[in-house]
This record gives C-alpha cells, sequence and structure tokens, in this order.
C-alpha cells in the first residue's frame, strides 16, 4: 500500500512537471506569435458616402460582408477624409501630411488658381516605402492617381502593382475597362488585366488579384497590401442581376434609388468579402489588421446617391463631402462591435500604421507628419486624442467652372475645432460673394442653420486659427486676379 502511495506520489509529480512545461511552451509561443509583425491589409474605396453602407444606414444598398466586418471591427462614426476630392485625400495617406502641406489642394490642374503642383513629390517617403525598408512585402492594386510615369508605385515603395493607371478612374467598369471616348481611351485602360474576358468587373478582378496576393505570402515575412478600389467612382456600372434586384428593392421612399450604383456598391462589398474570406483560408486572419474606409464623401450629382443626414457631397467642404465610413479590424487588440467617437482623419493613417507594424520609418520624414498615432483607441475606444483643430483647403480647377456652379464647386477653407466648424468661401469669376458660415456640429450636424453673425467672436478666434495653420503648412495661396485672368 505504501509503495502504491509513493509511486501516485511520482506519478502526480511527473504530471505536474508536464503541466509545467507545456505551460511554459505555450507561453514561449504565444510571446512568439505577439512578437510577430502583423500583416496590414489597407482597403480604400473610392467615392464611397457616409451612408452608402447597410450598417451606416443605407436604405436600399445591400453590403452583408462590410456588415459582418463592422461586427468583428471598431467603427469610427466621425472619422473624415482629408480631402473632400480623391487626389489630394490619396496624397495625405501616402505621406501622412495635409494636402495643402504638399501644395494639394485641388483634384486637378488649377491653371492659375493658386500655386501648387497636386503630384506625390519624390522628396516624400510614402507608408509604402517606410513599411518596405523594414521588411515588409508590398503591394499596390488598383487606383493611384497621385502621379504619372516613372513615379509609380514601383518606384514609390510597392514590391507589386497591379491595375494602377495615372488616371482618375476607369473608362469602363466592364472589360476591357476603356473609355469609348477617344481622347480618353489610352489614358483611362486599366492594365495588367489582359487576360479578363467581356462581361468580367473590374471591382471582381480587383478583389480576385487582392486574393492573389494574399496566397502567396507565407508566415517568413509581413505584408502590405494597399488595394485601392476604383469603385464608387464613375462611370457608373454594375451586372444586369444586381441592377434588376435593386430596380425591384427601390421604390418611391427610398432616398438613395440609384440601382446601377447599389449594384456597384454590391460589387464592392463581394470583393471585400472575396478577400476577408481569402485571408481566413491561408491562415492569416489572425495576423492580419484590416482597415476598411473611402477616400472622400459620396457623389450626390445626378442623383448617384445621398449622404444623408449630412449635407452636400464629394467636392464639397460639408461634412457630406468629407465624412466616410471607417472600420478597423486587429485580431486581438480591437473590440468586435465596439464605437470609438473620436475624430480621425485621413493623414493619421500613416503614423498609425507605422506603430501598428512596429516600424520607425524615415526620420526626417516623419517631422513633418501632421497625422496622430491612434492605436489607443484601437485598445480602448473610450480614450481620447490630444485636443487639435482639423483643416480643410480647397480651391477648384478652372475647367470646372464650366460646370453648374453647386457646393462642390466653390473655393473654400475649413476648420473643426471642438464642436464648431467655420468655412471661408472665396470670391470667385461668376460674382460669387466671398462670405463665411459657422455650423455647431454638436447640435446641427445637418449643417443647417448658420451662426456667423450670431457668434462673431468665434468666427474671428477660427479664423485666426486658419490663418496660423496656413503659415505652418506654406499652404498654397488663393490669387483671385490671376483667376480672373485665367478664366477669361
Amino acid at each position: 500500500m505504501v509503495k502504491k502511495i509513493v509511486l501516485l506520489n511520482k506519478e502526480i509529480k511527473s504530471i505536474h512537471v508536464f503541466l509545467f512545461m507545456l505551460c511554459f511552451f505555450v507561453s514561449i509561443v504565444n510571446r512568439a506569435q505577439s512578437s510577430e509583425k502583423p500583416n496590414i491589409v489597407f482597403i480604400f474605396a473610392d467615392d464611397l458616402g457616409f451612408a452608402d453602407l447597410g450598417f451606416t444606414g443605407s436604405d436600399s444598398h445591400l453590403t452583408p460582408n462590410l456588415d459582418k466586418l463592422r461586427k468583428e471591427s471598431v467603427y469610427f462614426d466621425n472619422a473624415y477624409s482629408s480631402h473632400p476630392t480623391c487626389l489630394p485625400s490619396r496624397l495625405s495617406l501616402m505621406t501622412g501630411k495635409y494636402p495643402a502641406r504638399i501644395g494639394a489642394v485641388s483634384h486637378g490642374k488649377l491653371g492659375g488658381v493658386a500655386s501648387g503642383d497636386n503630384s506625390l513629390p519624390w522628396s516624400e517617403v510614402t507608408i509604402g516605402q517606410a513599411l518596405q525598408n523594414d521588411g515588409y512585402y508590398t503591394g499596390h492594386i488598383g487606383k493611384w492617381h497621385i502621379s504619372k510615369g516613372d513615379n509609380n508605385p514601383h518606384t514609390r515603395g510597392f514590391d507589386e502593382d497591379v491595375a494602377s493607371n495615372d488616371f482618375c478612374c476607369p473608362g469602363n467598369y466592364f472589360y476591357p475597362y476603356e473609355s469609348d471616348k477617344e481622347w480618353q481611351k489610352e489614358m483611362s485602360k486599366i492594365p495588367d488585366l489582359e487576360d479578363r474576358k467581356p462581361g468580367d468587373h473590374l471591382t471582381d478582378a480587383l478583389g480576385e488579384e487582392a486574393v492573389k496576393f494574399i496566397s502567396k505570402q507565407s508566415n517568413k515575412k509581413p505584408f502590405f497590401l494597399n488595394l485601392s478600389f476604383y469603385a464608387v467612382h464613375t462611370p457608373l456600372a454594375a451586372n444586369k442581376e444586381k441592377v434588376k434586384k435593386y430596380k425591384a428593392l427601390i421604390n418611391k421612399n427610398t432616398r438613395q434609388n440609384n440601382a446601377v450604383y447599389a449594384g456597384l456598391v454590391e460589387h464592392l462589398d463581394d470583393a471585400v468579402g472575396n478577400v476577408l474570406k481569402a485571408l481566413k483560408e491561408h491562415g492569416f486572419d489572425k495576423n492580419t489588421v484590416v482597415i476598411f474606409t473611402s477616400d472622400n464623401g459620396g457623389e450626390i450629382t445626378h442623383g448617384i446617391t445621398d449622404n444623408y443626414p449630412l449635407r452636400a457631397g464629394k467636392g464639397s467642404s460639408y461634412e457630406g463631402g468629407i465624412r466616410v465610413p471607417l472600420l478597423v479590424k486587429w485580431p486581438g487588440v480591437t473590440k468586435k462591435g465596439s464605437v470609438c467617437k473620436e475624430r480621425i482623419i485621413g493623414f493619421d493613417y500613416y503614423p498609425t500604421l507605422l506603430e501598428i507594424a512596429g516600424v520607425k520609418g524615415d526620420a526626417n520624414h516623419n517631422k513633418h507628419v501632421d497625422g496622430l498615432d491612434f492605436t489607443s483607441l484601437l485598445k480602448n475606444p473610450h480614450k481620447k486624442l490630444k485636443k487639435r483643430d482639423l483643416h480643410w483647403l480647397k480651391y477648384i480647377s478652372l475647367i470646372h467652372l464650366k460646370y453648374p456652379v453647386a457646393d462642390r464647386n466653390r473655393c473654400v477653407e475649413t476648420v473643426i475645432s471642438g464642436d464648431w466648424k467655420l468655412m471661408q468661401f472665396f470670391q470667385m469669376p461668376d460674382n460669387y460673394s466671398g462670405h463665411f458660415e459657422l455650423y455647431n456640429l454638436k447640435k446641427d450636424p445637418s449643417e443647417t442653420t448658420n451662426l456667423a453673425s450670431k457668434y462673431p467672436k468665434k468666427v474671428k478666434k477660427l479664423y485666426k486659427s486658419m490663418r496660423n495653420w496656413e503659415k505652418e503648412v506654406d499652404a498654397p495661396v488663393y490669387d483671385m486676379e490671376k483667376f480672373y485672368g485665367a478664366a477669361q
């Protein structure tokens, strides 16, 4: 009996030792896994509005994949683009800087309105270069639009570059993806997709290319994929089946009543779903940060979409032109289904991605980065960033004066400080008078009541913030004399 007890004690001790060693081994594995650099997939939609998705309040668009991603992510409901138009917003993402700091205040050549080149300077260190220089395998798929010729994704930090052209958009969403307008045909071509066939949709093709990129990766090297869709920018096009479905769903009471646009949104949702599925199938879903957002607000001209309850849309500095959806999924870090109320803006992604990746980046470049690292909000969405004023500066190209003059075709400077938003509209050649508009975004998020005359001291204070910011970033100066001369 005594021998049995002794043997039993030895067995128990052996079990304890085994369990201890097992726990020790598991802890080592966990530490090794936690020290691995995460992969990053940044998904950038084009012209997708704040209210275009199911979870953000669309009354006709079906987006099951993005709705599911919302449940797995932290949602920022006060996310802003750096500019109300594509090109400056994308420059800001790539550099972490105010577009005005690098001379970008319009989505086309200004033609005398102001100084500014509107192109990615060679002196800037892109987020692709920063990650690539620290061991990340990098890929860019889709819209580039921030420089031409040799100044392309391949030379600016991306190991792989697929389907990027120098133009703002595709000529057509169906193969061969080129315009039927002769003057636009060559520049609107989408390269690298020559193996597709008639009827193939560009958004589907970009999703497939992203899946290919993911399938080629291994655990030996972290990867960064900048997946930049052309959708949902014009020219609108969607599969007949999708258009037919939405024509049946849309009725006289739906605000978003463009069936083709709704179909294009669904193409985008399908592609995102395929990318998320590929991450899981190839074992990357547990160590990949997924970010989804848009480059500016939704296009409302010609009834394309509706950004309700926000005012106006793409091209305008009212909330509908600069508020965008933002989801961030960081497995093991972000809380599923959480919401963050802090204001995030497009140039914040640069320092945040560096922090997520554990990458220092280029010290000289970082001295002038305007963005704030918001990883603290990913860990705790109730935290606060340091207080700051946010600025936008938008001039229009002379060519756009020929279009119907509306909110989107005005030159305007904007600042948001706390609950207050001041907009300075500049005088323009069509006898448009310069003036100020002041809104309290907390009480009036739809910007219905201009309070400028009621609160002149607030206008004066925010106007001073504008002038100080212009000097700080050396913003392009609006020159009405040149404007008038060039417009005649």
